[in-house]
Order: structure tokens, then sequence, then C-alpha cells
């Protein structure tokens, strides 16, 4: 993934008027792209179809997309607003990287990344001025904090490294370029919309990893929708805030990974070594994240 510093997202004030209201100012809008329609029709979605697809494989994807908008109630005039943002575009070094994974090196390369003096003490830096939260996630939710920390450490550096490529021109690459991936990109972008419409994220505001990961905890959409919570009680679920970050991994352990509450049992195959294997299917991924959970409960109770 490439390292991009991330600056703390803000929700910007016309995103919040337009989730509060369920206004959407742009239904009358002159643009390049036409009118914004004011209501579902169904040459609105195939004048959809059109606007956003490039070629035919995204044309199928994208008319199914569009097709669950519509069922889903989220309003024709956003969607439209949506996929004629001229910041859309199809990154053209995505389709490499999924071609060679990270997680495909051979071990000793994989785990130099990850485990390593600067990531155990970022770790122990990182507990000292969030431990307070941390336990407090830990003992509600039954996970291990150090465990919790490891993520974060392994998935964004303790939310340094989160931001790559905008999501939504993630996803729209995966539709037109990668065959395979196509109806996992699909369920992706309707649920990337859904998060957008309820959590009052800009579409196109929120970068993450090239697969369309995000926020500190690199959640995918479907996952965010499924199993992020809101911890801080303000009503909206973030995924750059640490209390809502930190809930939703323990979160997703438990519900998504049937983490065995109370048990240090990390050892292969173990209830809790599956849950890390649920959060991404990767046995070196799995290795990595409880070998720096070890050295980081070492160097933090030693220090």
């Amino acid at each position: 993934m490439a390292k991009t510093y991330h600056i703390p997202y803000m929700r910007n004030t016309l995103t919040i008027i337009l989730l509060l209201t369920g206004l959407f100012v742009y239904a009358d809008r002159d643009s390049k792209y036409g009118t914004a329609p004011a209501s579902w029709s169904d040459q609105v979605e195939k004048d959809m179809v059109t606007l956003i697809s490039k070629n035919e494989q995204a044309r199928q994807v994208y008319g199914r997309v569009i097709k669950r908008l519509r069922r889903s109630g989220v309003p024709a005039a956003y969607a439209w607003q949506v996929f004629s943002n001229p910041g859309i575009k199809i990154e053209p070094n995505i389709s490499d990287k999924f071609s060679k994974p990270a997680e495909k090196m051979d071990y000793t390369d994989y785990r130099q990344i990850f485990v390593n003096d600067k990531r155990v003490n970022g770790g122990v830096k990182f507990y000292n001025e969030h431990s307070e939260l941390l336990h407090r996630v830990a003992k509600q939710y039954g996970v291990d904090p150090f465990l919790i920390l490891s993520f974060v450490g392994v998935e964004t550096q303790y939310g340094l490294y989160a931001s790559s490529y905008p999501v939504f021109n993630s996803l729209h690459t995966i539709i037109h370029n990668i065959p395979r991936r196509a109806k996992w990109a699909e369920d992706e972008m309707v649920a990337w919309f859904m998060i957008c419409r309820v959590d009052g994220l800009g579409p196109h505001d929120v970068k993450g990893s090239y697969a369309g990961a995000f926020g500190y905890g690199q959640f995918m959409p479907t996952s965010f929708k499924s199993y992020a919570v809101d911890m801080d009680g303000d009503g909206v679920r973030e995924p750059f805030e640490w209390a809502d970050v930190m809930a939703s991994i323990a979160n997703y352990l438990l519900k998504r990974g049937n983490y065995d509450i109370g048990s240090t049992d990390f050892s292969e195959n173990s209830a809790n070594w599956r849950a890390v294997y649920k959060y991404n299917p990767s046995k070196n991924y799995v290795k990595v994240v409880l070998e720096l959970r070890t050295q980081l409960q070492d160097a933090i109770e030693k220090s």
C-alpha cells in the first residue's frame, strides 16, 4: 500500500445538513453532466449507467449497483451528484497492487514491515496516550487490549498511514478493471453509499487503501456497515476517531470472528486465532498481528 500521511477527516457542514434534512440541493443544478434528476425512472437509471461506466463490464456492474440504490431509497439527485463528481477516475496502480498483495510475500520479508522497533516503540507511545480508552473498550467487549493495539499498529501504524486513494475511486477502478472482483466491488460500492448517507461521510472525501478499506481500523464498507459502532455516543460511527475505531475492531472480532471472551489462547486454529484470520484471511497477517501483540505487551509491561 502506498504510504501517505492521513489528515484527520472532518465532516463538512453541507454533508451534515443533507443528512439531517434529507434534502438534496443538487436536483436542479446544471453541469456538463446534465441536470440532476428530481426522481427515479428507468431512463434515469440508464442515464446514470452511461454517466459512470467506461466499459461493458462496468455497465453491467453499475447497472446492478444503481438498481440496488434505487430500491434502497437513495434519492436520484444524490446518486447523480455522486456519480458526476469531477474527481472520479480510474486509478492506474490498483490492478497491479491486487496482483501483488503484501500478504503473498515471504514471511520473513512481510514480518519486517510490521514487527520492528519502530512499530513497537510507536505502540508503546500510543498506549501511553490512549491506555484508559483502550482498557475501557477491552473491558466492555471482553477483547484483549494488546490485540486491539496490535491491529491498529499493523493496519495504519497507529493512525499515521490510513489514506492512499479515495474509497470511491478504489471501488470504481475495481469495477472497471478487475473482473474476478466485480461482484465483491458491487456490494462494497452499495455499502459505501449507505454509510455515507447514514454516517455523514462525503462519498469522495474519504481516502483509504487500494482495496477500499478505510479509517484507522481499515474496514471495508460492508464490514463498517455491519460492525462499526458509536462508542463515544455522538450519534455517528467515526472511522477516524479512536473510541469508535477501537470499539469497532472489538465488535468485529466478537460478532464476525467469534472471539472467545476471556481467553488468552492465541495458538494456531484456536478461537481467537480464527477471529484474527476473519479480519484478514492470511496466515502471514495473523502471525504478524499476534507477534506484534506479544512484543507490545512485553514492552509496555517493562516500561
